[in-house]
């Protein structure tokens, strides 16, 4: 009898979490962290409650198991209208501490072979050195689905790339756009606009990789609209809502001004992220001085950002490439007044330890800036994760920095943020689909100070 009863309890149990993992569409993902708030993001196929409970795991013993140190948060109920997403601030929590967690649907745990963990970032500030991390960063993700892709072959491969990214364990995941693929069926509609965010997040390879990495994205020209997409694509206010359901950023834009910029710190380094598409001009504009990539608000956003940092390094994160002088292809090379602008704004007033970081153009390159009487400028291009490979129009590019071209594998970038107070150093990696280094390349923080410094 007691065996009878055991069984059914245990087959009870069975049913239960599948029926939990039958709900759950997509997720858990962590969005941004602070110092006491982390952000977890969960997708369910209908309406649910859902609910993180999570426990300080250096806090177990034998007398204090999970079940009395654990809390769990309040429950969100998924709707239809929000594409049953669950957006779902952890607070009240510890600087510097790594919790493991657990989702909670309809008060019932899914079940899980991978890491659930998310970390709150360290109060260093007048106390110790500045944290090192591991942050990774990349573009162009490119999800097949044969039934509304164009003919013939498939665009998206080497999908093993986002668990590559996971087995290196980075702090942060930096997004720099096309995160997703609108195809021609999306572009006009709401639902085709959900329906490519939602069957790219269900990407089995990315799972891992969500869930224990805190992620942080802006979009590029396919997951705002069509190809080289600029402020007049009339829907961008659908993929902005769209953006805004499928991402676990702070903020995005600004009080009177749209858009997925943002700002956000971690550990000495200040993190810029631009929205280089809803203020577009046309590329094709003329570059008459009113031509523009950010908008008057976003740029003028940035340059107080850039004046009020404190930060050792100043990460300018673009889905364009910001530097490159020598190329045809979409960039800030068609908008060169206003990029001019952002340079000597940064000369002008001395801002140090700037670095930019940008996507889009299927291979990845070092690039630099020589500016005079300052110090040099680097634009660390990755791309793309899975979608198609190119070449860069002019393979002599006399701003590229020796063997970091990379035109024939799909890659991803890592930034190592290392060393003690006032002796920091950046350490730029790419990593081919199998997590292999390809190349490194380390500058020091007294490298990006000006040389009147």
């Amino acid at each position: 009898m007691r065996l009878l009863i055991l069984i059914c309890m245990l087959s009870f149990v069975s049913f239960t979490v599948k029926a939990q993992n039958d709900l759950l569409q997509s997720g858990p993902m962590l969005g941004y962290s602070e110092k006491r708030e982390v952000m977890v993001w969960v997708q369910t196929r209908k309406s649910a409650k859902v609910q993180i409970r999570y426990w300080d795991k250096s806090q177990i013993s034998r007398d204090r198991p999970v079940s009395k140190i654990s809390k769990t948060t309040d429950a969100i109920v998924t709707v239809k209208e929000n594409d049953f997403i669950a957006h779902i601030a952890v607070g009240d929590l510890e600087p510097g501490t790594k919790y493991d967690y657990e989702v909670l649907i309809n008060k019932d745990p899914i079940d899980h072979n991978y890491p659930f963990t998310f970390q709150t970032q360290s109060l260093w500030e007048w106390r110790t050195d500045p944290q090192d991390f591991y942050a990774a960063f990349g573009s162009c993700l490119y999800v097949n689905e044969p039934i509304y892709d164009r003919p013939g072959t498939p665009y998206g491969s080497h999908y093993e790339i986002l668990e590559a990214i996971a087995d290196k364990n980075p702090d942060i995941m930096l997004w720099l756009g096309d995160n997703t693929y609108l195809r021609e069926v999306d572009w006009n509609s709401w639902s085709g606009i959900l329906h490519r965010n939602r069957h790219t997040r269900a990407l089995p390879e990315l799972k891992r990789l969500l869930s224990s990495t805190h992620q942080y994205a802006i979009w590029d020209d396919h997951d705002f609209g069509y190809n080289n997409c600029d402020r007049t694509y009339p829907h961008k206010y659908k993929t902005l809502e769209a953006f805004k359901l499928y991402w676990g950023n702070p903020n995005y834009g600004s009080p009177s001004t749209p858009g997925v910029f943002f700002q956000f710190r971690w550990s000495d380094a200040d993190f810029f992220m631009l929205d280089d598409r809803f203020h577009r001009s046309p590329d094709k504009a003329e570059d008459d001085g009113t031509k523009t990539m950010l908008g008057n608000e976003q740029l003028a956003w940035l340059k107080d950002c850039l004046l009020s940092s404190e930060a050792t390094f100043k990460v300018i994160v673009c889905g364009n490439q910001v530097l490159n002088e020598n190329t045809a292809y979409e960039s800030y090379n068609f908008y060169k007044k206003e990029r001019a602008d952002i340079l000597n704004f940064i000369k002008n007033n001395n801002i140090s330890g700037v670095l930019f970081l940008s996507g889009d153009v299927h291979h990845t390159e070092l690039l630099k800036t020589e500016l005079p009487d300052f110090y040099t400028l680097y634009d660390f291009t990755s791309s793309p994760f899975t979608s198609g490979l190119s070449a860069p129009n002019k393979l002599s590019n006399p701003q590229l920095v020796p063997n970091t071209l990379v035109t024939d594998f799909h890659n991803f970038g890592m930034l190592r943020f290392s060393g003690k107070r006032n002796d920091r150093k950046l350490t730029m990696e790419t990593f081919d689909s199998n997590g292999k280094l390809i190349w490194t390349y380390t500058v020091h923080e007294k490298e990006l100070k000006p040389k009147n410094k």
